[in-house]
C-alpha cells in the first residue's frame, strides 16, 4: 500500500470512530421561562417594622428571581391595617406577585371579605402601590347584608371603607335609615 493510501485509511478510521462516540442529545433544551423554584402549601409574609400587612397562602407558587415574579394559584391571602390588625380576606383562583415592587394581581373569582361583613366580587383585582388602593377595570359586585351594589371599574381602600365605582354603577339598599346607610357601605 502506499503511504498516502495509508494516511486517508487512517483520518478515515478515526473520524469514523469519533463520530460513532457521539449521539445526538434528545433531552429538551432548557427552558427559558422555566421557574427559579417551585412551591406548594406555602405561605409568603409582607411586613412593615416589624407588623404583618399581609400574608399569602398558595397551594402553588413557581418563584421567576430575575423578573421578580412570583406567580400562585388557589390563593388566600389575609390583610391587616397599620397596626397589625386583621381587616380582611382574599381568594382568588391565582396571583402574580412582585415583592420588590410591592405589586399583587388576583386573577378568576376574586373574593374578598372584610372583617365587618363587606364582601367585593370580581375577576380581577390588584394592589396599587402607588396610590394604596385595590383597583380593577372589571365588573364589581359589592355587598352588605341585603344591600348591593354593581358596576365597572372599582377603586378602594384593602378595609373596603372607602369605595369608587367608576361606571355604570347600579344599587339595591334595603336598609335606608341613616344608620343602615352609614352601616351598609
Amino acid at each position: 500500500m502506499k503511504r498516502n493510501q495509508i494516511k486517508f485509511i487512517l483520518i478515515f478510521l478515526l473520524l469514523f470512530f469519533s463520530a460513532c462516540g457521539k449521539e445526538e442529545s434528545k433531552s429538551p433544551a432548557p427552558q427559558v421561562n422555566a421557574p427559579d423554584q417551585v412551591m406548594e402549601n406555602s405561605t409568603i409574609t409582607f411586613s412593615d417594622k416589624g407588623i404583618n400587612s399581609a400574608v399569602i397562602w398558595a397551594k402553588y407558587i413557581e418563584v421567576y428571581e430575575k423578573l421578580d415574579l412570583k406567580k400562585a394559584k388557589q390563593v388566600r391571602i389575609d390583610f391587616y391595617d397599620k397596626d397589625g390588625v386583621h381587616t380582611s380576606v382574599l381568594v382568588a383562583d391565582s396571583g402574580r406577585i412582585q415583592e420588590r415592587k410591592h405589586k399583587f394581581e388576583a386573577l378568576g373569582h376574586v373574593v374578598v371579605t372584610t372583617d365587618e361583613g363587606i364582601k367585593l366580587s370580581t375577576q380581577s383585582l390588584r394592589w396599587d402601590p402607588d396610590i394604596n388602593k385595590i383597583v380593577t377595570d372589571d365588573f364589581v359586585t359589592i355587598t352588605k347584608s341585603q344591600n348591593v351594589i354593581t358596576g365597572y371599574g372599582l377603586e378602594a381602600d384593602q378595609q373596603l371603607k372607602h369605595i369608587i365605582i367608576k361606571k355604570q354603577v347600579k344599587g339595591k339598599i334595603t336598609d335606608i335609615s341613616e344608620e343602615g346607610l352609614k352601616d351598609s357601605l
